[in-house]
């Protein structure tokens, strides 16, 4: 009733000051909130997203069709989503699938970035450190899936964060965070692939001197969510990384992962590199 009430007086004593708030609100503030097409993941857009309807270009093609086969999982509930079911407040399994579909921008980086590293590159091996319950490999298995020699080498605790890898205080904050993990979990949702992965469970580096490492790469996904694994990542994998190949950051643009994008930024001061910062908060960088 109060904001009724003002409006009625600022109609009739200031008609012009009315008509410009009137305009300005309902042609542009109301609109600009109708046109928006996505929203998440710290990113809200007005353009056309990339899995619209009608697009006919193969990179929206791909992501739709692979996206399309990980709905219908998740909504059977053959693939769990660890993470969003624990680390959000969800009321119930539809709050689970709106934040699902809020990485929906992020999961179409990850798609294009395989997809350009294995147009690109002569090796079938893909690397992911930080793997969770394996959305993001889900993404990078559907172009390298075409190749079925394909290996996916994943390397994860698969339990909670110890202080041990955390060097630094602002990485210290999550110390026991991702506590829910189970190596089973990942194993059921991954099962369409399970001739193809090779699990590495342990953690980062020390997990390197036992694990079954590859000898070359094309894809590296790192999502480690500390600065002293991604540098030891890095060091381990850079080197067995193809011309061409691709490596994705998940964090790098993100407040709170300073730390971590510093280790990234000098790792690659004095390398021939293409790199790409994200809006998503992922980077980009295609090796020289």
């Amino acid at each position: 009733m109060i904001k009724i009430k003002i409006k009625k007086i600022i109609k009739k004593k200031f008609p012009n000051l009315y008509n410009i708030i009137f305009i300005f609100y309902n042609h542009i503030l109301l609109r600009r909130k109708n046109d928006i097409k996505f929203s998440g993941w710290g990113l809200q857009t007005t353009t056309i997203n990339p899995w619209g309807n009608n697009l006919k270009n193969n990179t929206s093609l791909g992501f739709i069709n692979t996206k399309k086969k990980l709905d219908k999982k998740i909504r059977s509930r053959e693939f769990y989503l660890a993470q969003i079911e624990n680390y959000y407040e969800n009321e119930n399994f539809s709050d689970v699938l709106n934040h699902y579909e809020e990485l929906n921008y992020r999961h179409y980086v990850v798609y294009y970035s395989a997809m350009v590293a294995y147009e690109n590159t002569t090796s079938r091996n893909v690397v992911e450190c930080g793997v969770a319950e394996g959305m993001t490999i889900f993404f990078c298995i559907a172009n390298y899936n075409k190749d079925k020699n394909f290996k996916a080498y994943l390397y994860d605790s698969w339990e909670m964060m110890r202080k041990n890898e955390l060097r630094t205080k602002e990485d210290l904050q999550r110390e026991k965070n991702y506590s829910y993990l189970n190596l089973d979990v990942i194993k059921n949702n991954l099962k369409d692939f399970q001739s193809n992965i090779i699990y590495n469970k342990g953690f980062i580096p020390e997990s390197f001197k036992t694990s079954n490492n590859p000898e070359n790469i094309s894809w590296l996904h790192i999502d480690l969510n500390s600065s002293f694994p991604t540098l030891e990542a890095l060091k381990f994998f850079y080197p067995k990384l193809e011309t061409n190949g691709v490596v994705l950051f998940d964090d790098y643009g993100h407040d709170g992962f300073e730390d971590t994008r510093e280790v990234v930024e000098n790792f690659f001061k004095d390398k021939k590199i293409q790199f790409l910062q994200l809006m998503t908060g992922q980077a980009l960088i295609i090796k020289k």
